[in-house]
Order: C-alpha cells, then sequence, then structure tokens
C-alpha cells in the first residue's frame, strides 16, 4: 500500500475511538443496573432524610409503634421508584451519548473533534429535547406553573408577551443543567476538588430539603415544592455517583445476594403499601399534608397508574371508583339522578336530596321575635383572628382586654367557624348567609331596603368590601387604609345620626394580617406568632376607644354590636404559615361576640358558622330574612333557649391560575377541601385531590393531632355521609358563574391587598 495512503490517528482520535468502543463492548443490562442502583441509593438517601424528619415531626399523631413500623414500610415505594427513575436516566443517558458521538462527529466533519464540537452537539440534542418535553402536558404544567408564579410578582408583562417561549427555554435549561450536572459527577477530580464538589451538593440538597418540608407545604405544591423534588433527586443521584471515587474498588462492586435482599425487600414492601395504605387514613393523611418526597412519589405512581387518565386513580387510596371510565372521579359534578356516584363520596344524589337539605338549613334562618327593637348596627369586621389568641378565649396574653369588656355584656360563641380560610371565599358567603356565592341580596342590602343608612368604613380592602357589599349606597367615610381613623369616622358618623333613623355601620380592620407591624405599645417579643398578637392587642385598644365613647354616649343603650373575623391564621403549626391552605382550627375557629340591649350576657358552646351572622343580624332588628338564606338564627341561643343547630360545613377551592388569564389557562388541577362539624364536637376533614380523610374530636383533642377515622367507624360513615351530601349539593347548587376566587391585579386598591 502506498505510504501517501496511510493516516495516523492522533492522540485524541484514539482515546476517542477507545471510549466508543468501550461503550459499544459494556454490557447494556449491567451499565443500566448500574444506573438503577444509583438512582435507588440516592433516594434510599433522600428517604432516610426524611423518615428521620417525619419521624420527629409526627411523634405527637403516631398512635403507636406499629403505625411508625408502617409508615417505614411505606418508603419501599421511594425506593422502587427511584430505582425506575435511575433506569430513565440511565436509558437518556445512553441515547443522549449515543446521539452527541454522532452529531460531533457530522459537525466535526474531517476535522479533529474538539470539546466545542461537543458542546454545540450537546446543544442542539437539549434544544430538540426541549421542544419535544414541551408536548409532554406533565412537563408543560409543571413549567410553565413556576413561570406563572413570577407573573404575580414584577415580571408579569415580561413574561406574558412570550410565555410558551419562556416555558420552552426554561425546559432546555434544565435539560442542559442536569447534563452540567451529571458531567461534573462523572468528571475526573483530584481529591481536594472532588469534596468541595461534594460539600457543594450536600448543602443545595440541605437546602432545597428544608425549602421543601418547611416553606408553605400546602401551598405552591405544583411550582416551588416540585422544583424542590427535582432538585432534591438530581443531586442527590449525583452525589452518589461522585462518592463513589472516594471508596476502594471492593466496596463498588454490589454484591448479588445483597442485592436479592434488597430486592425481596422492597418488592415486599411495596406490595404492602399498596394493600395496606388506603387502610390507614392517619398515616395517609401525613404523607400527603406533612411528607415531601415521599408524597411526590406516591403522585407519580398514582399518576402513571390512572389508566383512564382523568388525574384520579384507583390505586393507593386515589378514590376513582371505575378507573375506566373519566367521568367517574372524585372531582366530578355530581348529576342528581343518573343513578352513578361521580363524584365517588356522596352515593347518587336525586332532586328531592338536594330539594331537603336546602328546605332543611333554611328552615332556621328566622326564630320567633315579637319584642325585635330596630337597634343600630355596629358590624366589626377584624381580618385573619384566630379565637385562641384572643385573651377573652383564654389565650394566656391579655390580648383583647376590650373584647373582654364587651364580652361580659354579650353572647360569646366559644366555637364559631369560618365558612373558608380564604378572605375572598368567606366574604360572599357571610355576607349572603350562604355556604356558597348564590347572588343573593347580601344582609347590608337588606337593611338598606329596611330604611338603614348603611356606611362603610372599609380600611384597606375597599374594592374586595365594595364587590361583596353590594350596595352603591354604603360609602367610604374612612379610606385611609388606618384602623384607628376607621373608629375616629365611625365616632363621628355615630355622634350625627338621628335617633329615629337606624344606622348600620360595617367597619373593617386590616392590622392583624399579614405583614405584622412592629407595635411598641403592643410589644410581646420578635418571633412571628408574637408580632401577630401585638397586631391584634392594637386593633382591640382601637376597639376600646370605640366601645368606651358608645358607652359613655349612652348609644349602647340602641346599638348591637357584633365582632368576628373571616379566618383565622397558622403560625407554624404543621410547616404552614399565614392561611388560605388548610381546615384546621388555627384557620378555621373564629371570634364571633354579639352584644343587644337587654340581652343576658352568656357564653354559648354549640358550634356555629358565620354565615349565621347575617340572619342573626335581621332576626334580632326585626327584619325579614332573605327567605334563600341558609344560615341559621343564633338569637335563641342568645336568649338561652332549647335549640338544636345544624351541623357547620365548610370549603376551600384554590386555583393556581394566572391573575392575568381567564381559568381556561389553568395549569394545575383545583385544590378542594371539605369539613362537616356536628354538635357533639366531631369534625370530619376531607382532602379530595387526595381522597383522604381526618376525624377528630374537638372536645378532647382541639389542636386536632388524633385522627379517629379508623379508629371509630360509625361515626366516620355517619360524618362521610353528612360531608358527601353536602360535597354533591355544593356542586349542583352553586351558580356556574359564582366568583369566590375571583380577584383583580392592577388596580389600585386590590394592590394594596396583596
Amino acid at each position: 500500500m502506498p505510504s501517501s495512503t496511510i493516516e495516523t490517528a492522533s492522540p485524541e482520535d484514539s482515546i476517542t475511538n477507545q471510549k466508543e468502543h468501550n461503550e459499544r463492548t459494556t454490557p447494556q443490562v449491567g451499565s443500566l443496573r448500574n444506573y438503577a442502583l444509583g438512582g435507588l441509593a440516592a433516594v434510599a438517601l433522600l428517604s432516610l432524610i426524611e423518615w428521620v424528619d417525619l419521624s420527629i415531626k409526627l411523634t405527637p399523631v403516631f398512635e403507636s409503634l406499629t403505625e411508625r413500623l408502617v409508615l417505614t414500610a411505606y418508603f419501599s415505594l421511594n425506593l422502587l421508584a427511584g430505582a425506575i427513575v435511575g433506569l430513565i436516566v440511565g436509558l437518556v443517558a445512553r441515547v443522549g451519548s449515543s446521539l452527541n458521538t454522532r452529531l460531533t462527529r457530522l459537525i466535526s466533519g474531517n476535522r479533529r473533534r474538539t470539546l466545542a464540537h461537543a458542546l454545540l452537539a450537546g446543544l442542539v440534542i437539549a434544544a430538540i429535547a426541549g421542544g419535544l418535553l414541551c408536548f409532554q402536558p406533565g412537563v408543560f404544567r409543571f413549567t410553565l406553573g413556576a413561570i406563572r408564579e413570577a407573573e404575580k410578582i414584577s415580571l408579569a408583562r415580561l413574561l406574558l408577551k412570550a410565555e410558551r417561549l419562556f416555558t420552552y427555554f426554561s425546559i432546555t435549561g434544565m435539560l442542559i443543567c442536569c447534563w452540567a450536572v451529571w458531567r461534573l459527577a462523572r468528571a475526573s477530580m483530584n481529591k481536594l476538588l472532588r469534596t468541595a464538589w461534594l460539600v457543594l451538593i450536600v448543602g443545595i440538597v440541605s437546602v432545597a430539603y428544608y425549602i421543601d418540608s418547611r416553606i408553605e407545604v400546602q401551598q405552591y405544591e405544583f411550582s416551588l415544592h416540585r422544583a424542590m423534588f427535582l432538585v432534591e433527586v438530581t443531586l442527590a443521584m449525583a452525589l452518589i455517583v461522585s462518592a463513589q471515587g472516594l471508596f476502594p474498588r471492593q466496596f463498588r462492586s454490589p454484591n448479588r445476594i445483597a442485592l436479592f435482599c434488597v430486592a425481596v425487600l422492597v418488592c415486599a414492601g411495596t406490595g404492602f403499601t399498596f394493600v395496606h395504605f388506603d387502610r390507614n387514613q392517619n398515616l395517609k393523611t401525613q404523607v400527603f399534608y406533612r411528607s415531601t418526597i415521599t408524597k411526590q412519589f406516591f403522585k407519580l405512581t398514582q399518576w402513571a397508574l390512572d389508566f383512564d387518565r382523568d388525574g384520579y386513580s384507583a390505586v393507593l387510596g386515589g378514590g376513582d371508583a371505575d378507573d375506566r371510565r373519566a367521568d367517574i372521579n372524585p372531582g366530578q359534578i355530581e348529576i342528581p339522578g343518573d343513578g352513578i356516584d361521580n363524584n365517588c363520596i356522596g352515593g347518587d344524589l336525586s332532586r328531592e336530596d338536594a330539594g331537603q337539605w336546602l328546605d332543611k338549613q333554611r328552615s332556621l334562618n328566622t326564630a320567633p321575635n315579637p319584642g325585635a327593637h330596630r337597634f343600630n348596627v355596629l358590624y366589626v369586621f377584624v381580618d385573619t383572628v384566630r379565637a385562641d389568641h384572643l385573651s377573652v378565649y383564654g389565650y394566656p396574653r391579655n390580648t383583647s382586654p376590650s373584647l373582654s369588656w364587651l364580652a361580659e355584656r354579650a353572647s360569646v360563641f366559644e366555637n364559631a367557624f369560618t365558612p373558608s380560610p380564604s378572605t375572598y371565599q368567606a366574604v360572599p358567603k357571610f355576607m349572603q348567609s350562604s355556604y356558597w356565592d348564590a347572588h343573593l341580596e347580601t344582609w347590608t342590602e337588606v337593611l338598606a331596603r329596611a330604611g338603614y343608612d348603611t356606611v362603610l368604613f372599609p380600611g384597606r380592602r375597599a374594592a374586595t368590601l365594595y364587590r361583596r357589599i353590594k350596595d352603591p349606597a354604603m360609602i367610604s367615610s374612612a379610606r385611609t387604609g388606618n384602623f384607628a381613623a376607621s373608629v375616629d369616622a365611625v365616632i363621628d358618623r355615630f355622634s350625627k345620626s338621628q335617633p329615629d333613623h337606624p344606622l348600620c355601620a360595617y367597619l373593617y380592620a386590616f392590622e392583624p394580617h399579614m405583614p405584622y407591624k412592629l407595635r411598641r405599645d403592643f410589644y410581646f417579643g420578635p418571633a412571628t406568632a408574637d408580632l401577630y398578637d401585638g397586631e391584634i392587642a392594637y386593633a382591640d385598644s382601637q376597639l376600646g376607644r370605640l366601645f368606651t365613647w358608645l358607652e359613655q354616649s349612652g348609644r349602647t343603650r340602641d346599638t348591637m354590636i357584633v365582632i368576628m373575623s373571616d379566618h383565622g391564621e397558622s403560625l407554624g403549626e404543621r410547616d404552614v404559615r399565614k392561611h388560605n391552605a388548610q381546615l384546621y382550627n388555627e384557620q378555621m375557629h373564629v371570634p364571633a361576640i354579639i352584644y343587644v340591649p337587654g340581652l343576658a350576657p352568656r357564653r354559648v358552646s354549640d358550634y356555629v358558622s358565620t354565615i349565621d351572622l347575617g340572619s342573626t343580624i335581621l332576626n334580632t332588628v326585626g327584619v325579614a330574612c332573605p327567605k334563600e338564606y341558609a344560615g341559621a338564627s343564633l338569637l335563641p341561643l342568645m336568649r338561652g333557649e332549647p335549640f338544636t343547630a345544624a351541623p357547620v360545613y365548610g370549603e376551600h377551592w384554590q386555583r393556581n391560575d394566572s391573575p392575568f388569564w381567564g381559568p381556561e389557562h389553568d395549569v394545575d388541577p383545583e385544590i378542594h377541601k371539605y369539613m362537616v362539624i356536628t354538635q357533639d364536637g366531631f369534625k370530619l376533614i376531607y382532602n379530595q385531590n387526595a381522597y383522604s380523610f381526618e376525624l377528630f374530636n374537638l372536645r378532647d383533642d382541639p389542636k386536632e393531632q388524633h385522627n379517629l377515622y379508623d379508629r371509630m367507624p360509625e361515626k366516620s360513615v355517619e360524618l362521610k355521609r353528612l360531608l358527601g351530601r353536602f360535597v354533591d349539593i355544593v356542586f349542583v347548587s352553586r351558580p356556574p358563574d359564582a366568583d369566590e376566587q375571583r380577584y383583580f391585579r392592577g388596580m389600585q386598591d386590590e394592590e394594596e391587598e396583596k
């Protein structure tokens, strides 16, 4: 052969060829097995961290050592899912590596292949893969949901102009980041550099886990927490791969017997989990409410095994009664009289059932009151006050001396509950005395129609209150955003009112709502709960000025005073802060104090709802109550007369939608939770998305730490029947254009409410 035809391979080409040869000759099964083991080891590490964390956090709710062992068995599903994730990563890595090699060769042509060629090929592959993943609904919805969180801040205008383009770039960017992390994890490093790399990974994983497990664990589930989950799993796998270089070679090769034992344990634990998971509602609830990593793997499993793709699975207690029909699942609207339990909880609903339920609720909205007097009405709505942080409700700190003064002369409802932990949802309900936005005449409109002068002192929430009060005659007399100025305006308005012309003054206080201000005159400490108490004490002091003036001017003889809140506030219970997330007492138990001239003071232990306040006010002053009102008149309880109150219901639903787009652009499922409280003190909470149930005895367990659902089956069946019927009625009776969740951005009034 002529010497001119002989080509001498460069050292770089020899190395590349050797790598390609090694990749071709490496046994496929063994390589994928290592990826699966890497995924299993990574998830095992994360699961161990979470298991220790949950074992400490959930100590008050564990009923026995057996429950701890059962929870431990549930973690086997994590390990199996981790192995599957590792296997998928291995397949993607092998396909990506093969494509990169071929594309690099194509790009370099006859030139020597360099790192720049390989990087360019990798970017092209990532760009193509990002485009393909945009068509995968789950990936697209997650990424778009995360972007829409940014729309709520100053990035709104920028992101809205090219929302889908930003989604594509975000997905592609995530792929590039994962590829970069994986390359670094497999790169050759000296011991010092590798140690620094491992420390960095551990630090990031620790921060991600803290955010995932401590920051609003029941909020931002489809954006922040899923993002943290991806960070944790990705970096944990990189940690396992990077750490292998620190161990001797004999410790890197898994023993076949050990692998077999692990496989048997994982399969046995997973099988037990599938069979047992829905039989223990206490642990089921903790998995979906309190865990982070485990919850995501359970939901991934349910998603993979949702055969009719309706968002609900029949496995792992997903609640789907027929996984072959997409029109039957817990999220469906009940269709009366079709012979099918469409939403899998209340049985089939008939039109007669719906009518009877509504008639029973409405039959209590008026009580005999032959001596009714047209008192003035002072309605005080203090935002975000939980009852157990008022001294009048037994709180050890003296946060409410003024309310205590009023309570000595009034009816104090010790067990009053809001119908929703969200202001937007609660306000239309207690203004219309209904469990949903029923488009009814509000009780302020009824008073105005009956000849009352109705005046609103809105503080900061003018737009919200105007939208819900629906009475154009109500005038904002104190649009200052300052509760002290509003109290001054109320005093001025009362001083000018005519005795023969009754006045309804609606006074709103925003102060206990976040963000909390430091009140020097009411300082209890620097912690969040301390600042919250200071805000309550400040609002109470302003009410004290108002009560003092009413007493000294003699207006307490002709003025009915109503004190209430729209919802409470979580202050770290169950790792939740703020509100608008839960139906537990810290967000649902609110103060309700009603003073009526001439009525003896008393403390009422019956369970009541704030939707009862409208019916009660109208009944007390002798104004006819709209027959559609579902709230009960509490006048018999205030007079100490025999009265059997109806069960108390509550509902919370949340859409993680864009404030700039309509519901047709929603990317995340709606969150739905319901509750019912019966007069014997039992409370049932139903989480529709997880199809989980919690039963609490509020008289013995006011902090709601002991789920009795499986221990009291008869009581559980009774309350599940009541709650199921309520869920059916809500779906059927709520008008299609009801706007409890409606809010606006960009308006001056609403910008102040953020």
